[in-house]
């Protein structure tokens, strides 16, 4: 890492000055910060934005849970809120999920997670306010700002600032969420998450159900679609915090999917990071999703297979109306010709983006991409 290195106490010091707050509440998240800051400092080479941006983020975060305790503390109520059967859009990322979750999130009975209000929960929102609130244009702005750096993100996925995000943001507030790697190269870190953090997952989504019921409070909810690849890795954590939670799987080739995730990756960490390391992106990847259908699979194993909806990417893009009307069946909802029709115009209004990876930047070996996947491509042939 260039420059002075990050501390966590002076992130959480600086979090308290900027709300006056003090209360993170008693869900642990310490230890994940900890290790995330050390990896970052020994293991990231930041760039110039990143050195800036990176710590900002950081105290964001912290911002973030100090005043969603805040709220619970001002108004106990909140914690009565039920969140009912909630639809989880889980899988590989690069598999259609993010399209998917944009078309779910068309039917006004369904409430999904927004970028706005997933970048800054509080003050929690409230249904009148949905179109004008003041930090839709913020999100906007800071968005556009972003894809002025990165232009390559806005090719591989539609943008909009009121649009559903992956639900992995309510995660990052515990400090324990794999996903640090789609923007910085801290694989002790990683390999923390994914072998060794079981409690602390566990209560990352005991938070994320928190800030989903705070959300909630002043801008009810019939039903949720949410959505994040990274939920692949911690299904058992996800259903103790949503025991009546409904799943959605999507699909791609693992010959498609780690390519075009490394190089959405790329596009991200090249502002980051002064240098985003891609040969090692490929081989980390295909190890980390190998584990994450390994797990998924015995999940639904474990579970039972009704719990489960697939999807294949292609037959989505061929033909996005029968794929959610098949969803819409599966989940006992209504559809009809007005859900056909939003889903008609929105798929007209953002086709497949332009996204070309090259597997050898990332020193993907296909053959044993091949192999490492050969019981996921058997199961979903």
């Amino acid at each position: 890492m260039n420059g002075a290195p990050l501390n966590s106490a002076d992130l959480i010091a600086a979090a308290r000055a900027a709300t006056g707050l003090s209360d993170f509440g008693a869900l642990p998240f310490r230890e994940g910060l900890d290790r995330l800051v050390n990896a970052i400092n020994r293991e990231s080479k930041l760039s110039e934005f990143g050195q800036a941006a990176v710590p900002a983020m950081l105290v964001g975060r912290l911002v973030n849970r100090l005043q969603v305790e805040d709220w619970y503390c001002r108004h106990p109520e909140i914690e009565d809120e039920v969140i009912r059967e909630p639809v989880f859009i889980v899988g590989m990322p690069r598999t259609g999920s993010t399209a998917l979750g944009h078309m779910l999130a068309l039917d006004p009975e369904t409430r999904s997670l927004r970028s706005w209000e997933a970048a800054q929960p509080c003050p929690p929102p409230r249904a009148e306010e949905a179109l004008t609130d003041p930090r839709i244009a913020e999100n906007a702005a800071r968005e556009a700002a972003f894809e002025e750096m990165a232009p390559g993100v806005r090719e591989a996925l539609p943008r909009n600032a009121s649009a559903p995000t992956e639900c992995l943001t309510l995660l990052d507030l515990s400090m324990t969420c794999a996903a640090q790697d789609g923007y910085l190269h801290v694989p002790s870190y990683i390999d923390w998450v994914h072998h060794h953090a079981q409690d602390e997952v566990a209560a990352s989504y005991l938070f994320h159900r928190r800030v989903l019921k705070l959300l909630q409070w002043r801008h009810p909810a019939k039903r949720w679609t949410l959505r994040s690849p990274i939920h692949s890795f911690s299904m058992d954590a996800l259903l103790a915090a949503y025991p009546d939670a409904q799943f959605v799987m999507t699909h791609r080739s693992p010959g498609k999917v780690i390519p075009s995730v490394c190089l959405l990756m790329h596009h991200v960490r090249s502002v980051f990071l002064a240098d985003p390391l891609p040969a090692l992106m490929g081989p980390a990847m295909v190890k980390n999703w190998s584990l994450a259908m390994r797990r998924l699979l015995e999940f639904r194993e474990r579970i039972g297979e009704d719990r489960f909806h697939d999807v294949a990417h292609a037959d989505q893009l061929a033909d996005s109306i029968a794929i959610l009307k098949g969803v819409y069946d599966y989940l006992g909802w209504p559809f009809d010709e007005d859900s056909a029709k939003r889903i008609y115009e929105w798929r007209e209004d953002n086709p497949k983006g332009k996204h070309k990876p090259d597997p050898a930047l990332f020193a993907i070996d296909s053959d044993h991409l091949g192999e490492e996947f050969l019981f996921y491509t058997t199961r979903f042939e």
